[in-house]
């Protein structure tokens, strides 16, 4: 007798294969039918397609005297075009409008353009213009500011047929020249081609010129090469993952009931780790301004070696107490705040602010000698003494002492040169930078 386990691990088996032969078949159907079938076509002719006009250099400006002229036929369109001085490119074309509203083709999609014509002056060449529109470079009233993708075809006796792909088009110069475009946009789009133009070469002489244009088509697969075999993997891949998961599904029910009480434990455990850990950053940080309070000014201190250069900036905001006075605590408040938040975005990630008390800070510049503390000083000075955008409109300076720890001295020491510098900064006149005395000549003096 077969048990109910082996029941479920045949029938598992059996869902594998079926699924397996399933994939088998589709895979070498796609295939085939993207190699034989599966093709797309869009082809204009004058028996389907009748969005079609001549046109020539007149349409730019008055200076333009060329002459163009559109026959249709049931085999072919006719262009007969005098070429007259006056544009400085006398030029005839027949256009083929593809916009629909306010929208062209998306010709990206198809593999090949094919183009039969007869334009029988063997030294020259005539240019297929593939005029896309972007609206972040193009505007509806201006066909010019269109990009316009360009091939030269080749005059020959007879009628030619050419077959050409999209890196055979280049972005013609003129147009990046005049309308100065930048280089994110000088590549080939297809996206949204609102007009195919078929129009003679440049630098031709004044004489009359006659095109013929039976046909264009556009053709590739509904699904191209690429896409089908990326698709085709990701089935593969995505059925390998499926039985994957149900495999691994089977294997964590199995464990489930002898880990839920671990991983409840583990669950507990980190809980409480991100709690005792979300205690010590607010206990390191001064609640009103975010920034290090004394508690985190030691615990940096613990990790940064006695040998590492180190500087201090003392920052103290002048008069502070007067903008209390007259515009209360709440908008000395958000003063503080916004001081903080402003000299924040302007220091290193290295060098870390801390708030003292009251109005009073200090910004430890970790890896900086005296001359960059003295700069980064000056630097915040003006830029906070030139802000316009503090609360109420109001305006402040702030003074600064800077030293930097030398040799076997305690931070203490160095903290204390720092503070002496900010106090002759604030006898001195305020909103100014002064530079701490050496450990030696302080202990002179």
């Amino acid at each position: 007798m077969l048990t109910k386990k082996k029941l479920r691990g045949r029938e598992a088996i059996q869902y594998i294969h079926l699924s397996l032969s399933f994939l088998i078949i589709c895979t070498v159907g796609l295939l085939f039918w993207q190699h034989y079938g599966m093709n797309n076509f869009l082809r204009l002719d004058p028996l389907n397609f009748h969005k079609v006009k001549a046109n020539d250099d007149r349409e730019d400006n008055q200076l333009g005297r060329s002459i163009a002229k559109l026959t249709t036929t049931p085999d072919y369109w006719r262009l007969d075009c005098q070429l007259n001085p006056g544009h400085r490119v006398p030029y005839c074309s027949i256009d083929l409008d593809l916009s629909q509203g306010n929208h062209g083709i998306d010709i990206s999609k198809y593999d090949k353009l094919t183009i039969h014509y007869r334009y029988q002056e063997v030294q020259e060449q005539i240019v297929l213009l593939l005029i896309n529109f972007n609206p972040d470079y193009s505007t509806s009233n201006d066909y010019r500011s269109h990009k316009f993708n360009q091939a030269f075809l080749p005059g020959a006796i007879g009628w030619s047929t050419n077959s050409l792909v999209g890196n055979q088009f280049n972005v013609a110069s003129w147009w990046i020249t005049d309308k100065k475009i930048p280089p994110k946009w000088t590549h080939n789009e297809f996206s949204n081609i609102r007009e195919i133009r078929l129009t003679t070469g440049r630098h031709l002489p004044h004489a009359n010129r006659q095109i013929d244009l039976a046909y264009i088509e556009l053709s590739g697969k509904y699904i191209n090469k690429d896409t089908l075999q990326l698709l085709l993997l990701l089935a593969w891949g995505g059925s390998a993952a499926l039985w994957l998961a149900i495999e691994l599904r089977r294997a964590i029910c199995a464990l489930q009931r002898s880990s839920e009480r671990q991983q409840h434990l583990e669950n507990a455990q980190k809980k409480l780790q991100e709690i005792n850990s979300l205690l010590a950053e607010r206990n390191m940080h001064d609640p009103l301004t975010l920034a290090l309070n004394r508690e985190g000014l030691n615990i940096l201190l613990s990790n940064i070696l006695p040998q590492a250069q180190l500087s201090i900036i003392f920052i103290d905001i002048d008069y502070f107490k007067k903008i209390n006075d007259t515009y209360g605590h709440g908008i000395g408040d958000q003063v503080l705040c916004q001081l903080v938040e402003q000299v924040q975005q302007r220091i290193r990630p290295n060098d870390k602010l801390i708030r003292l008390g009251g109005e009073e800070f200090i910004l430890l510049c970790q890896g900086s000698g005296l001359t960059q503390a003295v700069k980064l000083a000056e630097k915040l000075r003006i830029w906070l003494y030139s802000n316009q955008a503090w609360p109420a409109g109001i305006t402040f300076s702030c003074s600064f002492g800077v030293s930097e720890r030398q040799n076997n001295e305690l931070f203490e020491q160095a903290l204390h040169r720092a503070d002496k510098a900010l106090y002759r900064a604030k006898t001195s006149g305020r909103n100014r930078v002064e530079i701490a005395e050496e450990a030696n000549q302080q202990n002179i003096n």
